[in-house]
């Protein structure tokens, strides 16, 4: 994992990255270079997180192939940079090959793998008081991989990826997701079983599913008729079959109207922590508390009502209890995220709107070591620490590091 941070206002876009990697589970080094300028010419960075590699190419060797292939070239707005980049990485035939491609499909299914058969196993224990033959265990994996091929089938495909995808997937791949799913399980698979598993492991690639594993790519600074920087994140898993599976994940842009704006990626809870005046962690257990409080609420007055009164409109009265534990709980929704950006957020943008470029810059660098401190004196893993890089990208100067 890592920290990033992009702090924009009408001056510029300052990033920084720290250097920690995680090398397999536990060891981390702090050597690792995320932030980089995109063209040796232009007003462009790119930040790396997640996976360092692209379809097993280090990203920071895509960066620096493809900045010598764009050379002096200019494009009018960012977002055509983003664009020109990924149409490089998808037709560059260096950056892609057959072998590279059917590790990633398989370390994609490993990962879902080991997921579904912790659920499976669980499920059975569940589902059966003996120890259940191994025809009862083809049964309950037939169901339940029928539910999943149908869940999957309601997820919209990503990209340009279609049916013919699959087609092709089925084609090339079934024998060795099978050989996955033997390596794992011991039991005989069935036809509908192997149709099952072989059309998840093709969803997995062609539909939206967020895969773990998967690099974050963050690209910022001005095209050549901006005045103000923008900001695009994207996430990243390779390319298959030709087509390559992104998406865009963020979009900020600096106008007349938004004058700063303080974005962070991959670690992000000291970052909202220090902006929102609560950790994320906190907000989401409020939240779920009062949730749970409201679902119950209307049962509770329910069981209330029918000891006092005999009414044939108790299901009309717990009704209206529901409807009013909904609104009270999206009032409070509401009313704690006006006062976050009353009280924090709104007073923190509006400062970084005038800061010069050197404060942005400092702003940045902050933030990161605020998360880099935060591991350090918690028992979690130190996955963000190391010098931090720091970089500012203005419309005059263009790409200076700090």
């Amino acid at each position: 994992m890592t920290a990033e941070i992009a702090v924009l206002n009408r001056f510029g876009v300052a990033l920084a990255a720290d250097s920690a990697v995680t090398v397999g589970s536990n060891k981390i080094f702090n050597s690792a270079d995320k932030l980089f300028s995109l063209s040796n010419f232009h007003p462009v960075g790119i930040m790396i997180y997640g996976n360092a590699h692209y379809m097993n190419v280090p990203w920071e060797t895509v960066v620096k192939v493809y900045r010598k292939h764009l050379g002096d070239t200019q494009f009018p707005k960012l977002k055509e940079y983003c664009e020109h980049f990924f149409h490089y990485i998808k037709t560059e035939s260096r950056f892609t090959s057959l072998e590279s491609e059917k590790q990633i499909i398989g370390s994609f299914f490993s990962e879902w793998l080991e997921n579904f058969l912790k659920d499976l196993n669980l499920f059975i224990a569940e589902s059966f008081s003996h120890e259940p033959t191994e025809l009862e265990v083809q049964g309950v994996m037939v169901s339940v991989t029928d539910e999943l091929v149908n869940d999957f089938y309601k997820i919209k495909y990503a990209n340009t990826f279609d049916d013919n995808f699959n087609l092709w997937f089925i084609q090339t791949y079934e024998n060795y997701i099978i050989s996955i799913f033997n390596e794992n399980v011991n039991i005989q698979v069935t036809p509908e079983i192997t149709k099952n598993l072989v059309y998840i492991a093709a969803s997995l690639i062609s539909r939206e599913y967020n895969n773990v594993g998967s690099s974050g790519i963050v690209i910022a600074g001005f095209g050549e008729d901006d005045l103000f920087p923008s900001l695009y994140g994207y996430q990243v898993e390779g390319i298959f079959n030709g087509i390559i599976k992104y998406n865009e994940k963020e979009k900020v842009e600096i106008n007349w109207l938004n004058s700063a704006q303080v974005v962070p990626f991959a670690q992000q809870e000291m970052v909202h922590s220090f902006l929102t005046g609560m950790d994320p962690t906190i907000d989401k257990e409020i939240h779920q508390f009062l949730h749970n409080t409201v679902n119950i609420y209307p049962d509770f007055v329910e069981s209330l009502i029918t000891q006092l009164i005999d009414s044939k409109d108790n299901d009309l009265v717990k009704s209206a209890i529901e409807q009013k534990g909904k609104d009270l709980f999206s009032e409070f929704s509401s009313t704690l995220q006006q006062l976050k950006r009353k009280k924090y957020i709104n007073p923190v943008i509006h400062t970084v709107a005038s800061f010069p470029k050197e404060e942005l810059a400092a702003m940045a660098e902050a933030l990161v070591n605020l998360t880099s401190i935060k591991r350090k004196v918690t028992n979690q893993a130190e996955t963000v620490g190391g010098p931090t890089d720091v970089a500012v990208i203005s419309k005059g100067d263009g790409f200076i590091w700090i």
